[in-house]
């Protein structure tokens, strides 16, 4: 059924009463009848509203009438043949009382006398609220709702008067009109009066060049008076012009940029207002260009470029170059993350990265310039030249140094007078031979220096650095992987995290089993140094090891302690390893302190249960699967894989449980005294699958690397 009733006509749906009353008590009417009655013409010949069943409007006409050619009605012509008169206004000369339905300013549907919502009260009156009208003795038009007691609309002039009885008898509320059944049966469809409204459906604008932009308008129940206008813009950004169907604002400048407010005035006490934004579109660059050549200058090896800008608009990151590839954009600082190929060309060379308009390759917002230098052959490679850490990563075979100082600190461990490897593994049950992983190291000017074997072995090591009566000042774990470490944020976490544990040597896959090579190494909360994982996927012993073997102890340890004995598992029955503690500050949610264990650029991540990596309810989080047969769940899009690879017991021997059952990733969070936050994954155990929850600081768990800028 097709709506054509403007709302400024909605008032022609009822007849009122048919003898004189003095309106003064109404508010004054927002539009004339005649008004109304000329609005209505144009659109009454489409009137398809349905009249009882399978009964139709033919034919509406104004009945005028002769003697004083006012319009005082409207002639129905139904599709069965019946003619009903509905009368508008009396012929007298004044405007009678019409009924109408309109919507309030708070969108609901009520009654309304001559296009003012009815109140009683000092509330409007619903359409599901039926009014009924009466004279009073002293010549009062009144209404009452559901047998409310009356209220006065206003007095009739003509004294003795009499109104119509049971002006409707029926009442169906439709979805976009009020069905009424008069008192002779007729059925009239009254539609809903639409509010007064601007409508603007695009409110937000960029532009690139200073070209006009049209923003097309309506206006819902516009009177005649109706006008359109903007306001709160400055001239010096914007000039701006109003149609009869469009805004067209044209910016002044090339940075311009408002919040421009367009409104509707009836010119009879109603206003519509719609904020309308506009700004430059565009990326800058927020970071001091390296030089007029490039934006920023990179390593020849292991380059990654962290680009800062602030934008306005969404973009997207294309290389030009093949040996430039886009990782990541952190939105909330709009950080975007390149990764380089080693440039093994022996000369410096450019690239480019272009910021394009969404879904294109040649709306260019920004270019971004990237100078490389070449590798340098047979060089010493300094790990800690990016950031110093408690652990590096080494990727390919070569001669590598590190600062001796404390994690990610300039502080200086002590002095040093050696260096020695304290243990190597290759992370599983194989008889491991001494200096496969490290084959030599050597210490002096503040750096310890050392090199794989020529063919690389990948496993973990741990080496310290020792002052002159042997004892061990600092230590630093050394990871050597055997498939490259890729990351992702897996819709899991706001910065990207690492595709496997730290310290393990691959990441589990998909459908396949997870070997014990993809565990990695476990921590104790609060401690840098790693302890090796278990030997297997199955039993409870440790990952056998070239050194010093780990040990526990039922006994607490003070932080120096632990330093000077990196392979020692500090425990008691109350779940801490600290001797007089708690230090809640060994590791932090906000920052990343020198006892954390994660290579430069990573730090632990801290415990947020609004990320999806943390949240309790899986429904919420992408990918989540459980494989208790391969001993792994997966989480996220793309898919991350956490191999369930149990945790070092706080209340053994140093023994590992629940490999293939549980797993626990520690927080950099601690929730107590004695306890700091972890994430609690379970297979085959009762109780949460995923959670996060607490457990005691001597645990073994694991740690899963983010990204992370001081």
């Amino acid at each position: 059924m097709k709506k054509v009733l403007t709302s400024v006509a909605m008032v022609l749906l009822l007849a009122g009463c048919a003898q004189k009353y003095d309106d003064s008590g109404l508010r004054e009417r927002i539009t004339s009848l005649e008004t109304r009655v000329t609005a209505l013409e144009g659109n009454i010949q489409s009137i398809q509203s349905a009249i009882g069943d399978g009964v139709f409007v033919a034919k509406v006409q104004e009945f005028v009438d002769p003697d004083t050619g006012k319009t005082i009605g409207v002639t129905v012509t139904y599709t069965n043949g019946d003619v009903k008169y509905f009368e508008i206004s009396p012929k007298a000369d004044y405007d009678g009382p019409v009924l109408s339905v309109i919507k309030s300013g708070s969108g609901a549907l009520v009654w309304a006398v001559d296009g003012v919502a009815i109140l009683v009260d000092g509330k409007e009156v619903t359409v599901y609220q039926t009014p009924v009208f009466s004279i009073d003795e002293d010549g009062n038009l009144l209404v009452s709702i559901d047998g409310s007691e009356p209220v006065v609309i206003g007095k009739v002039q003509n004294e003795g008067a009499t109104l119509q009885d049971g002006i409707f008898t029926d009442i169906k509320v439709e979805q976009d009109k009020v069905v009424l059944t008069l008192s002779d049966n007729t059925i009239v469809n009254i539609p809903f009066a639409e509010a007064f409204k601007l409508n603007i459906e695009k409110t937000e604008y960029g532009f690139n060049t200073l070209e006009a932009i049209e923003i097309p308008y309506t206006v819902s129940a516009k009177t005649s008076g109706t006008v359109v206008g903007v306001a709160g813009y400055s001239p010096n950004d914007f000039n701006v012009s109003v149609t009869d169907s469009k805004i067209v604002v044209t910016p002044v400048t090339k940075k311009a940029a408002g919040v421009l407010l367009a409104y509707a005035d009836s010119k009879v006490g109603l206003t519509s207002i719609v904020s309308i934004t506009i700004e430059a579109e565009g990326v800058e660059v927020t970071d001091v260009p390296y030089s007029g050549e490039f934006d920023y200058m990179a390593d020849g090896e292991d380059a990654v470029v962290a680009v800062h800008v602030v934008s306005n608009v969404e973009f997207d990151v294309v290389p030009v170059d093949s040996w430039i590839h886009f990782v990541n954009v952190k939105a909330s600082a709009h950080t975007i993350t390149l990764s380089l190929d080693d440039n093994t060309t022996g000369a410096i060379r450019t690239g480019k990265v272009n910021l394009v308009k969404p879904g294109t390759h040649t709306s260019i917002l920004q270019t971004i310039k990237i100078g490389q230098n070449f590798v340098e052959e047979g060089g010493v490679k300094n790990l800690s030249a990016k950031g110093s850490a408690n652990c590096y990563i080494v990727k390919k075979e070569g001669e590598y140094c590190f600062d001796t100082v404390k994690g990610n600190s300039a502080e200086s461990v002590g002095a040093v007078a050696s260096a020695d490897l304290v243990w190597e593994t290759w992370n599983n049950a194989e008889e491991v031979t001494a200096n496969s992983v490290i084959a030599s190291l050597s210490y002096a000017d503040g750096k310890i220096t050392f090199s794989t074997p020529a063919t690389l072995k990948p496993g973990n090591a741990l080496i310290a650095a020792k002052d002159a009566g042997g004892n061990i000042l600092w230590s630093w774990h050394i990871w050597i992987p055997e498939t490259a470490i890729e990351t992702d944020t897996y819709g899991l976490w706001p910065t990207p995290m690492m595709d496997r544990n730290l310290g393990a040597l691959v990441a589990a896959k998909n459908g396949e089993a997870a070997p014990v090579e993809s565990f990695g190494m476990t921590f104790q909360w609060g401690r840098k140094d790693p302890f090796v994982g278990p030997k297997a996927t199955s039993g409870s012993s440790n990952a056998t090891v070239a050194g010093t073997e780990v040990k526990q102890i039922d006994a607490t340890m003070t932080i120096e302690e632990t330093i000077a004995q990196p392979t020692v598992i500090g425990h008691t029955d109350d779940a801490d390893w600290l001797t007089g503690g708690p230090d809640n500050t060994l590791w932090q949610n906000d920052l990343k302190t020198i006892y954390d264990p994660c290579p430069p650029g990573y730090k632990i991540p801290a415990r947020d249960n609004e990320q999806p990596l943390m949240s309790s309810d899986l429904s919420t989080v992408t990918g989540w699967s459980e494989n208790a047969t391969n001993g792994y769940v997966t989480m996220g899009d793309p898919l991350a894989i956490f191999p369930v690879s149990g945790y070092r017991d706080d209340y053994s021997p140093g023994a590992y449980s629940k490999v293939y059952q549980r797993v626990a990733y520690w927080t950099s969070y601690a929730s107590s005294e004695k306890k700091g936050y972890l994430l609690n994954i379970r297979l085959a155990d009762y109780g949460n699958a995923h959670a996060l929850g607490e457990g005691p600081k001597a645990r073994g768990g694991y740690v899963r690397c983010v990204t992370f800028e001081e």
